[in-house]
């Protein structure tokens, strides 16, 4: 298994756990935790998947907000705004010990988040498929 398609088997393992994490509702700290930690998983899975994919047409995607940008750019996502919405989130998860951040995350990954990143695998597929996965 290539690079690619090993790194979009892991997203899609990271995305599943997530949806799992948020099919429940949290009740206790650790929940909303646990459930971020997914989400932190999916984000960096997802964007280095998308980096793989542009390295592998020549486009260089060394930072996050760039991946997104450049296959924002090509067509290859959607949602351009909720992208940089999700980097900003990204970058506020490591504050989850403030309980009022860390459910105000939990409600845009539930209502916000999973769903894009479940478009974004999706779209991810043909590109994947393009290698010989």
């Amino acid at each position: 298994m290539n690079k690619l398609a090993q790194s979009f088997k892991n997203l899609c393992k990271a995305l599943d756990a997530l949806k799992e994490s948020v099919a429940t509702p949290p009740t206790e700290n650790r929940d909303f935790a646990g459930i971020i930690q997914s989400f932190e998983f999916t984000y960096e899975l997802t964007w280095k998947t998308l980096k793989l994919i542009l390295e592998q047409n020549g486009i260089a995607a060394p930072f996050p907000r760039v991946a997104f940008e450049e296959a924002f750019k090509r067509d290859m996502i959607e949602g351009n705004e909720i992208w940089k919405d999700i980097i900003e989130a990204r970058n506020l998860s490591s504050h989850t010990y403030d309980q009022a951040l860390a459910r105000k995350l939990y409600a845009d990954i539930n209502d916000r988040y999973v769903e894009i990143f479940v478009k974004t695998a999706e779209r991810m597929k043909p590109f994947v498929n393009d290698q010989g996965a």
